[in-house]
């Protein structure tokens, strides 16, 4: 059994978005290694919403959560390690960011880019934090989160939001919790 179906056995519901088999290997066809997910537990009802695009920069999947007290729109994404930034990647996710500004739900966009975000005069953290102020969003993961060091995960809120509680447990596991 795979992760996801042990997730949905033990009662947590996924909306998920397979790797793509093009970026596998031929040798792994039986088997699709990674993708992005959002999990929730118990009490929370989750919905796959359909941003209309499918970037080739990095990977995402967005879902509406919804509990008694509040609702949001969390679109985790992924960025591999081993792909360069490009300017194609800063005109993908301006996309995607044009696309979620225009929900009504408070968005929050969490994980794994890859850009080193610590390094405050890097030309990619300039252009990234650029693009999130562009949109009204900003950046709550400070401190490592890379076991070499680093900052290579972001936790994104629009700026008339309170802040989430965003706690590193372990380097590269996260605890993301909205305030609502």
């Amino acid at each position: 059994m795979d992760s996801i179906s042990r997730l949905r056995a033990d009662g947590f519901t996924v909306v998920e978005r397979a790797r793509p088999r093009s970026r596998i290997a031929a040798t792994s066809l039986s088997v699709n290694h990674g993708g992005v997910a959002v999990v929730a537990s118990a009490g929370l009802r989750l919905s796959a919403v359909d941003l209309g695009f499918h970037p080739t920069t990095f990977e995402c999947v967005a879902a509406r959560v919804v509990s008694a007290t509040c609702r949001c729109m969390v679109v985790v994404l992924y960025c591999p390690g081993s792909a360069a930034v490009s300017p194609s990647f800063f005109a993908e996710m301006t996309d995607l960011l044009d696309r979620v500004s225009t929900f009504a739900d408070p968005i929050m966009l969490a994980r794994d880019l890859n850009l080193r975000l610590e390094r405050q005069c890097d030309p990619h953290t300039l252009n990234f934090n650029d693009l999130l102020a562009d949109h009204g969003l900003l950046q709550h993961v400070s401190g490592p989160t890379h076991d070499l060091g680093g900052t290579l995960d972001i936790v994104c809120t629009r700026t008339d939001l309170p802040a989430p509680n965003v706690q590193v447990i372990d380097v590269g596991i996260f605890d993301h919790r909205l305030l609502c």
